[in-house]
This record gives structure tokens, C-alpha cells and sequence, in this order.
């Protein structure tokens, strides 16, 4: 049976308003506690729940959207540590990072942003 490393979170109150729904009866501050004491730490989860990340043994939530030629993308499969998120939704593995970041420092994205042309406003 395949098993993942999650790494324990900071408390969200959109998760614990899941966990209300899902029956727990604890209040807000016993809820946070209880995750505080925790933050950081490694749990090991054993099942079939999907692909590992591509640099380590945790749940692969992200794909790398470096875009690599043909309208497709990379694709690696990466967790939350090792997935770098560009952009709202937009996440780049640590190779593509570096090439996006070098890019970006030679001016390349100012340089492509100047060939844009708008459409005109519509009347």
C-alpha cells in the first residue's frame, strides 16, 4: 500500500468551518490549539490517494505550468513545499523558477509585454 508525508498546517477557519460540517463540536480556540501544537510536523497517511510529488514522498496537489512548447505544459507533479506559485494558480517546479527568474531579470518580460497590442474598446 502506497503511503504519503503530509506536513501539518496552520490552523485556517475555512478548514475548521469543514471539520463543524464533518461533526467536530470544538470551539474555534480548542481547534486552533490543538493544530498549533502540531504546525510543522509530519504525518505519514497510507492508501491509494494518488501520484507523489516528483521531489519528495508528499501528496502531489500542483503541476508545473512552465510552459514548454506545443501548447503544453511540464507537468511535474509537485507538493505544497516544493510547487512555487507565480502567480495566482500559476506554479513553477524549481528548474522552471530559476529559468523564469532569469528571464525576468534580463528583461525579458518587459520585452514581450511591449509587443502586446490591445483590442480596441469596444463603443
Amino acid at each position: 500500500m502506497p503511503c504519503c508525508i503530509d506536513k501539518i498546517k496552520s490552523p485556517t477557519r475555512e478548514e475548521y468551518e469543514r471539520w463543524q460540517k464533518d461533526g467536530y463540536l470544538g470551539t474555534w480556540e480548542q481547534y486552533s490549539a490543538s493544530k498549533q501544537r502540531d504546525q510543522g510536523g509530519r504525518v505519514f497517511i497510507c492508501g491509494d490517494l494518488g501520484d507523489h510529488c516528483a521531489d519528495c514522498a508528499g501528496f502531489g496537489d500542483f503541476l508545473c505550468d512552465f510552459p514548454v512548447g506545443d501548447g503544453k505544459t511540464c507537468d511535474r507533479l509537485m507538493c505544497d513545499d516544493h510547487a512555487n506559485e507565480i502567480a495566482p494558480e500559476v506554479h513553477y517546479c524549481a528548474a522552471h523558477l530559476k529559468m523564469w527568474e532569469e528571464f525576468k531579470a534580463a528583461g525579458g518580460v518587459a520585452a514581450e509585454l511591449a509587443n502586446v497590442v490591445a483590442f480596441p474598446k469596444p463603443r
